[in-house]
């Protein structure tokens, strides 16, 4: 049910990472060994990318990988080199899938191609390896690398490794599910936010018009909502230390996703402070108790400015740092508030 719920709530729009990539298959030659069996391949490597990654080392990485591992999943013995000069591969990392468009069912969530090689199958001179780095989480994007190889090596995506091979989340993802729940947790926090805001709105309009007895209900249902928010936002960031000392940590940002929960939280906090406040304030005012009302209103203020300079992440980003996708048109903030105070 939670899973149905998230997959509509992200389907405007979205680019889940479950995509992988796309691989292109070639024509035959008499060929019937691999192109690369039993020798030395060159391999350039080619940064088209904003990303921060040392893509150089990335690509280095999921190369030995290969080579340490060849003949177990491979089945024949393979050695890479780098090099400039005329080079058998080029892994060219960028930020968006364009290049790919030859694969079959390409759209803007593939996030790799490369040719599928195997024994008899003539390879493109040089052998052309996309991967979208971007904003990925580094581990994110040499997996992509790795798997890119992994076809160029003959390898499908229902061969072993599972969790580099496969083109199911649920396999090359670490702890999948519990990456989908914290984003499902932080989007019924988005939920109760919304709520709350439309509830602190219904409050301040009759606050401002001094109908302070009918400020208290939406102020008491904007508390509940927010502190339900906030309730939701700290399960979110205590979920997230499963993945401290994780074997496969660099598969998430997870100082990203730390920063971007306390940002959220840190905000949801303010919100159920002023909230309380203005509570206060109208039952104070409706009692006629003015300077109470005036105090519990300039604290209310107060907050209201801090939750303001606080910059808010998008959904987006929380999913981009939980490694789930690259990226998403979605830009809706978790939760805002007009600057100017009550």
């Amino acid at each position: 049910m939670r899973r149905r719920r998230y997959l509509a709530a992200v389907a405007g729009g979205a680019l889940p990472a479950v995509a992988g990539c796309a691989s292109i298959e070639q024509p035959f030659s008499d060929d019937e060994q691999h192109p690369l069996a039993g020798g030395t391949t060159t391999v350039r490597v080619e940064n088209l990318s904003d990303t921060d990654h040392n893509v150089e080392t990335n690509a280095w990485e999921a190369l030995t990988f290969w080579e340490a591992n060849d003949e177990e999943y491979a089945g024949f013995e393979v050695a890479f080199e780098l090099a400039e000069e005329d080079p058998d591969v080029v892994i060219e990392y960028a930020d968006d899938p364009s290049g790919c468009e030859a694969v079959e069912g390409y759209s803007e969530r593939v996030l790799g191609c490369a040719p599928l090689l195997g024994p008899g199958t003539r390879p493109p001179d040089p052998i052309p390896i996309k991967v979208v780095a971007g904003a990925r989480p580094y581990g994110e994007v040499r997996i992509t690398t790795q798997h890119e190889i992994g076809h160029v090596l003959g390898l499908g995506h229902g061969d072993e490794p599972r969790e580099i091979m496969s083109n199911r989340p649920e396999d090359r993802i670490p702890l999948y599910e519990v990456r989908i729940e914290i984003l499902e947790t932080v989007l019924d926090a988005q939920e109760q936010s919304s709520e709350a805001t439309r509830l602190f709105s219904q409050g301040t309009d009759a606050w401002q018009n001094e109908s302070f007895e009918a400020a208290t209900g939406p102020f008491q249902d904007a508390y509940s909502a927010f502190s339900t928010a906030e309730t939701l936002i700290a399960r979110s960031r205590n979920r997230a230390d499963v993945f401290e000392g994780h074997p496969r940590v660099e598969t998430i940002d997870l100082g990203g996703v730390r920063r971007h929960l306390d940002s959220i939280g840190e905000r949801m906090g303010l919100a159920v402070s002023f909230t309380a406040e203005m509570l206060l304030a109208a039952r104070a005012a409706a009692d006629d108790e003015t300077e109470t009302a005036n105090d519990h209103l300039r604290t209310a203020n107060g907050d209201i400015r801090s939750f303001n300079r606080i910059d808010p992440p998008t959904i987006r980003d929380v999913a981009v740092a939980l490694g789930l996708i690259r990226g998403i048109s979605r830009d809706d903030t978790v939760i805002d508030i007009a600057n100017e105070g009550i």
